[in-house]
């Protein structure tokens, strides 16, 4: 999960997302801040995370 620092504020984005949001990403010059792997975080857009927890 990486958080990208947007014009309207910061936003944790997965990579399936990330994918989605290539063009608006480049247009509006979002930055990383930083890339993290932690289970409990959700992307701000489809709200999944990156890892799948098995019970």
């Amino acid at each position: 999960m990486k958080l990208f620092v947007t014009p309207k504020g910061d936003r944790w984005i997965c990579s399936e997302c990330e994918k989605d949001f290539a063009e608006t990403i480049t247009e509006q010059s979002w930055r990383v801040a930083f890339t993290k792997i932690d289970p409990m975080l959700r992307c701000s857009e489809c709200k999944q995370g990156d890892i799948e927890i098995f019970d």
